[in-house]
């Protein structure tokens, strides 16, 4: 059995299947009757889901191995193994039937991807038109950055370009083509995501896009966009803001002048918090030893009634890593924005990898560590001392450092969660203690409050998640208005770039 869905994870390497593999693809009632079958023949208990993939017709095993290895890495509650018999087939054995059937149907849309030799999906590219113009009457010009060896699109008009207000046709059609566009590709991709991996983590993260590798001149709109999807083409997000080139294009004192405005729409999500100007920041300290990330928390000591009796002290509590490969993101849809000051993207991580540190960096960072604050922590420019022992062994292994201070927002009392964070950040512990020059940036980050909840109804269960208000119920989307809600997201994420954006006058 296969699917005519289409996949959009291809993680496994095996892209170039060729096209001659193309097998008869069954039906999703039949897929459906077929395992339910089984389970009226013995082979599905109360406690468990028995489901079996067959690649029919003339495909070879390599399909089959390619799929098994994709349902294996997202999946290991349940039981997934290759089988040869008379022809390789993949046997699931899941919590349950419904489990069973869903992850009957993800290996459907793989190997509906493998057999056709489409290209992975787990990194989509959109560029977003700029506002208020027509179609013809700017270029993009892929702008080099000498200084990063980089470059980034940049806005060029046109002479003698005509005045916009004779093309409405062009204006009102061109930005609601690329929101359909991007929302449908988003949906699959969220979808496929989802039914491949236990545990995602959903993020929405602001920042500029930059090309690796590219070709130089100016560009239609069309012309940019399918130069930077070709695969020499290369570029990622960078999320770190406020740095040069582009700290003029948004600075920390005016997003924070922003978010802090009466009557901004980043409000507190503690309603015993009057204003987003009383709202104060949780702080962390993380470090890095080849590739894997430790963080600790800084908790505030309090005395009697949650009183503080002078300076802010800190217990350094919680220390935990996140390894390596759990930084690597499951899927990236990118949406670079032509004549805008911020490109965004959203992300799906790993779910929660995180796992605790050793004794040593533990003893280390919790016990050894201390930090102190005398300045208010109601100012953004503020931030605690840090002081860790130089003499340590691992002061010369967990290296660069950073200092975090992360604000959260509700935006617009909905339940999308707007983070601020401001990184102190210095090259080793030592120059932390020695006070040397920090480098000074921030991140936006946009959630939702449930995004990081299993949305599993019973206990044992693999697959399906909740994703937020806008993405409620997205796999089994039996009303049908899975790319509604995901429009709604966009829109949401449309809404907050602008906000910023407006934030500078520059």
């Amino acid at each position: 059995m296969a699917s005519n869905y289409r996949s959009a994870s291809n993680e496994s390497g095996h892209a170039d299947m060729p096209g001659l593999m193309k097998a008869p693809m069954a039906s999703t009632a039949a897929i459906d009757h077929n395992a339910r079958l089984a389970k009226a023949n013995g082979k599905v208990t109360k406690t468990d889901g028995l489901a079996i993939f067959i690649v029919s017709g003339e495909a070879d095993a390599g399909v089959v191995q390619a799929v098994y290895g994709d349902l294996r890495d997202g999946n290991k509650d349940a039981n997934i193994e290759v089988r040869e018999s008379e022809a390789p087939h993949i046997c699931i054995n899941a919590a349950t039937d419904d489990d069973a059937l869903a992850l009957l149907r993800s290996a459907r849309e793989l190997a509906d991807a493998y057999i056709s030799g489409e290209p992975s999906k787990a990194k989509a590219i959109f560029v977003e038109p700029p506002p208020e113009r027509t179609t013809t009457d700017f270029r993009v010009e892929v702008h080099v950055i000498d200084s990063m060896k980089c470059a980034c699109a940049k806005l060029e008009y046109l002479p003698g370009a005509q005045d916009t207000a004779s093309h409405p046709a062009a204006i009102d059609s061109t930005p609601n083509r690329y929101e359909h566009k991007l929302s449908q590709s988003l949906l699959e991709t969220l979808r496929t995501a989802a039914n491949l991996h236990t545990s995602l983590t959903l993020r929405v993260q602001f920042g500029h896009y930059l090309l690796q590798t590219y070709k130089k001149g100016e560009f239609t709109l069309e012309q940019f966009e399918t130069m930077v999807k070709r695969p020499r083409a290369t570029g990622s997000l960078e999320t770190r803001l406020g740095k040069e080139p582009f700290a003029r294009s948004l600075s920390i004192e005016a997003a924070m002048r922003a978010i802090q405005a009466a009557g901004s729409p980043c409000v507190p999500s503690d309603n015993q918090i009057p204003t987003s100007a009383d709202v104060t920041p949780a702080y962390a300290f993380e470090c890095w030893h080849e590739g894997d990330r430790y963080e600790v928390d800084l908790d505030v000591i309090t005395v009697k009634n949650g009183l503080v009796d002078g300076p802010l002290k800190f217990n350094m509590s919680q220390a935990k890593m996140i390894p390596k490969d759990a930084q690597v993101p499951r899927f990236n849809a990118i949406s670079i924005g032509i004549g805008r000051k911020l490109d965004w993207k959203v992300v799906a991580m790993p779910g929660n990898e995180a796992v605790n540190a050793s004794a040593t960096v533990k003893r280390y960072l919790e016990t050894e560590g201390k930090a102190d604050m005398r300045d208010s922590p109601n100012d953004f420019r503020c931030f605690p001392a840090v002081h860790l022992p130089g003499n340590s062994a691992l002061a010369k292994k967990l290296k660069p450092v950073a200092l975090k201070s992360t604000y959260r927002f509700l935006w617009k009392q909905t339940g999308y969660v707007l983070q601020f964070t401001i990184y102190r950040r210095w090259q080793t512990i030592q120059h932390l203690k020695d006070g040397a020059q920090m480098e000074t940036d921030f991140d936006i980050t946009v959630y939702a409050d449930n995004w990081d909840k299993d949305s599993r109804a019973k206990t044992g269960e693999t697959v399906g998640k909740l994703w937020g208000a806008d993405l409620q119920n997205l796999l089994r989307d039996e009303a049908g208005d899975g790319l509604g809600r995901v429009q709604g997201l966009v829109k949401t994420i449309l809404e907050i770039r602008d906000f910023f954006e407006g934030s500078n006058t520059d």
